[in-house]
């Protein structure tokens, strides 16, 4: 039997929840034992999306706050400078990261395994993107 799927439901506008996510200190502390996103160095710091995505579930900020912490990027402090001197959309599109769902990917590691395991999977994510990129950093300067 086939479904019948109300498209009126769906909105490629949703409204904002009114409600803000509750800040995540533990997901930030954890952010800064990862590498990189750009560089593959240590020594980050956490750099929140500010644009939204609505496919991602981010729906922005508000005035005056951060973006949720789920949406924070582990960026070393030249990166997250970089990140903030340009428009934030056409910095990600250079670098070649889909910000949105690798900061999804790596709060869902964080979310599903204890913190030793976490940061394996997310270093290893990490490292396979850049990889990709071909920007993963030789062992002289790691």
């Amino acid at each position: 039997m086939a479904m019948r799927i109300n498209t009126a439901a769906f909105r490629t506008d949703p409204e904002p929840p009114k409600r803000r996510p509750k800040k995540r200190s533990d997901y930030l502390a954890f952010l800064h034992e990862l590498p990189c996103v750009v560089t593959g160095r240590m020594g980050v710091q956490a750099a929140h999306l500010s644009y939204a995505n609505v496919f991602h579930g981010h729906f922005g900020r508000g005035k005056q706050t951060k973006a949720p912490d789920r949406f924070a990027l582990p960026l070393c402090p030249e990166e997250h400078a970089a990140q903030h001197a340009m428009n934030e959309r056409a910095y990600w599109e250079s670098k070649g990261i889909e910000p949105h769902a690798l900061a999804n990917t790596l709060f869902g590691l964080w979310s599903d395994f204890d913190e030793p395991e976490a940061i394996t999977y997310c270093t290893n994510r990490i490292m396979q993107g850049l990889a990709v990129a071909g920007r993963l950093p030789s062992r002289d300067s790691a």
